[in-house]
């Protein structure tokens, strides 16, 4: 009779596994069975969005149940949590996106997910979505608020164009976080760049990506020291052991890289995890990133799946990131349906384990400039990046000028190329590769002449956003308010080398500049200024940047410096030409610590041509400036030298709380506080005279600009 019974459970336990009634959970984990989990990617709101209380919220979830190794089924149903509360759940979608409205959202830290069912009863649970709902106002940002989707740009280096805003709501370090750039010499990560970065995101509640994880270019060149083979003689050779033993040093960098990019920015809404990985169908025959051989050994090699190496980046990176969309990420795509099959194959053994969220299309110009007239070609193209089961970012798009070059070429693949993504309902945003030319990394991209009037390309984009439907999100609010401007000058944290700057020598004198690293400054660059032959005058050796400014209105020059021995210099602004008058000028104590200045002037004057100075003459000690700013000061009620101010700020300097005080009449205080490159850093409402905690913001200078009842002032201080 037990035999009988341990039969008859044996063909039960069999008939489950045979239902998929068996494979739950399970498929989110491994390749168990004959099932591939469902996705379940929160294409909105995205990780860091903000919201005033008060608001409905709409709750927006891509999944679908095919891209695995396995056959396609259907999604049963998705549920939304909230903090692990389920609050609804549906079987309805349009285009794979199921959605739900969370409505009268109350201030707090919300953290959101998404479960899919497929018909065999496999589940797979969404990455998290960290939400923000607090009592300010949310402010409109972008061109594309309230048109369903983000267009982001990138971010070279600290500094941001005062148009950023107004144009865009997404961001992308360029180069400032790829390993390379972090952790060029072995054990030593450089994040001061790509925490600017990340901070100007996080502070204005952009969606973020990382760029990029494992790519192999601009990697550090250290790993090419304990590679044991060679990338350039094939006949070298390696014992197993000698590769068990790389894997094992490889793995744990590489872990260590992600573990230190997880503890500083918590609120990434996705991650270039594997970047630039083709080889087969590539069109010239080699690898897309010359260093990929070095990855896929050092992270296990080919495997039992072919793809194991990737797998284990995927399973690390999900342990890390939890609250962040995991995407691979390449190019020669739109034209090449074979790369996108080769791409597709590595998703598959990913999508059999729950460990991709992203399908990423680089969308460079030299893939999609030529299919201005191919576009249902094109959309076939998106089709098929679509099949691998999860959404489709375009995430380095750009569009030249065109051969030949014209404004008319990059206008007509704008018009006919442009709506494709944007429309086709799998794109879940887009983000572009640069806007400025001669900023941009190829030449005819820009969408702005370098003197920042608009290309014909620019003014359709803009035209064509506005005339999009409005549904309601992402990034709508009020209208943001007058800010301080973003820093005038070009490069002023040095961090593009010595552009914009140039040094005049005169009366014999000999002075250099470098852009140098390791001076204990601000991010990786500082200015060095040195001078063999001093000269008789400070104004002798000076090194200069355009910096014109309109009368009536206010300025604020802020910079970092300091020198190998004590001494003084001064800054000025200086008509560059004509009576060469002196706007500005005042002299500074430097010291061998790097030392925070800031200055306001008020011109009675208007001066197209005036210059920014440092006058560095007269003392052979070299002299080190970073983080320079040179602003104009909106809506600052200093401009009106008739007008009192009412409130004080202080201390000034202060370590940790800051204290704002008016004359009585009024209970809170609202407040901004904006870094040296005019970056929010924080915002709240706070009771007249209670202390506002600093302690998260770095040392140096910040613009404290506080409303008190209808009045508003701006107030420089000083963080020790």
């Amino acid at each position: 009779m037990r035999k009988v019974y341990t039969l008859l459970l044996f063909v039960f336990l069999l008939l489950i596994w045979q239902s998929g009634l068996f494979c739950s959970e399970i498929h989110a984990n491994g390749p168990w069975g004959n099932n591939t989990p469902p996705s379940a990617v929160i294409t909105y709101p995205h990780s860091n969005a903000y919201y005033q209380e008060g608001s409905d919220i709409v709750f927006r979830v891509y999944s679908t149940d095919v891209g695995g190794s396995f056959p396609a089924g259907t999604v049963s149903k998705v549920e939304f949590f909230v903090d692990d509360v389920k609050v609804h759940e549906s079987a309805t979608h349009v285009n794979h996106t199921y959605s739900f409205v969370l409505e009268d959202m109350q201030v707090g830290e919300y953290r959101l997910t998404a479960r899919a069912t497929d018909n065999l009863g496999a589940t797979f649970t969404s990455a998290g979505v960290l939400l923000h709902v607090g009592t300010r106002p949310a402010i409109k940002r972008g061109m594309s608020a309230g048109k369903g989707k983000y267009l982001g740009n990138i971010l070279a280096g600290s500094s941001v164009r005062a148009d950023y805003l107004d144009l865009w709501n997404g961001v992308t370090a360029e180069n400032a976080h790829k390993w390379g750039s972090v952790e060029g010499t072995r054990d030593v990560m450089r994040w001061t760049t790509g925490d600017n970065i990340y901070n100007f995101a996080k502070n204005n509640n952009l969606v973020f990506r990382y760029h990029a994880v494992a790519w192999g270019s601009q990697y550090p060149g250290w790993l090419n020291s304990i590679y044991p083979l060679s990338l350039e003689d094939p006949e070298v050779t390696a014992t197993d052991e000698e590769m068990e033993a790389f894997v094992t040093i490889f793995r744990a960098e590489i872990d260590n890289y992600m573990a230190e990019m997880a503890a500083r920015y918590p609120y990434m809404d996705q991650i270039d995890v594997l970047n630039e990985n083709l080889y087969l169908t590539t069109y010239n025959g080699k690898e897309h990133a010359a260093g990929t051989p070095i990855f896929r050994a050092g992270m296990g090699g080919p495997g039992e799946t072919g793809y194991d190496w990737a797998i284990w980046l995927f399973e690390r990176a999900r342990h890390y990131f939890p609250n962040s969309k995991l995407v691979m990420n390449d190019f020669e795509l739109e034209s090449n349906p074979a790369g996108i099959n080769e791409m597709l194959d590595v998703i598959k053994v990913l999508r059999d384990r729950g460990l991709i969220d992203g399908f990423g299309t680089q969308a460079h110009t030299f893939n999609i400039y030529g299919m201005w007239n191919a576009t249902s070609t094109l959309k076939q193209r998106i089709d098929l990046m679509a099949s691998g089961g999860v959404p489709v970012y375009a995430t380095e798009f750009d569009i030249a000028s065109g051969s030949p070059a014209s404004e008319a070429n990059q206008l007509r693949s704008y018009q006919n190329v442009f709506p494709v993504f944007w429309e086709h309902p799998a794109v879940a945003g887009i983000s572009l590769w640069g806007y400025v030319e001669g900023q941009t990394w190829i030449s005819g991209t820009g969408l702005l002449n370098s003197d920042g009037t608009k290309r014909s390309a620019m003014i359709w984009l803009e035209n064509y956003m506005a005339n999009q439907p409005n549904v309601g999100f992402p990034f709508v609010g009020e209208e943001p308010d007058n800010q301080p401007t973003s820093n005038m000058l070009i490069n002023g944290d040095f961090e593009m080398g010595t552009m914009g700057w140039d040094i005049q020598n005169h009366s014999g004198a000999n002075g250099t500049i470098a852009a140098i690293e390791n001076t204990d400054m601000s991010g990786s660059y500082a200015l060095q200024i040195c001078a063999s032959s001093t000269g008789t005058a400070n104004w002798h050796v000076q090194v200069r940047q355009n910096a014109p400014f309109v009368a009536g209105k206010k300025y604020e020059i802020s910079f970092k410096a300091k020198a190998d021995a004590p001494r003084n210099i001064a800054v000025a602004v200086q008509q560059e030409g004509g009576s060469w008058t002196t706007h500005f000028q005042n002299d500074v104590s430097l010291t061998t610590e790097p030392q925070s200045f800031s200055f306001e002037f008020s011109p009675t004057v208007t001066d197209a041509t005036a210059k920014l100075k440092f006058y560095t003459g007269t003392n052979s000690v070299c002299v080190y400036v970073d983080r320079v700013v040179f602003r104009e000061m909106v809506g600052s009620s200093i401009n009106d030298p008739a007008k009192q101010r009412i409130m004080q700020v202080f201390p000034n300097p202060l370590k940790d709380l800051l204290y704002i005080t008016g004359d009585g009449s009024h209970v809170d205080v609202n407040y901004e506080i904006y870094n040296s490159t005019g970056q929010m850093v924080m915002r709240g409402v706070v009771a007249e005279g209670t202390g506002i905690s600093t302690s998260s913001l770095l040392k140096g200078v910040y613009i404290v600009r506080a409303t008190y009842g209808n009045s508003f002032e701006v107030h420089t201080v000083i963080k020790q």
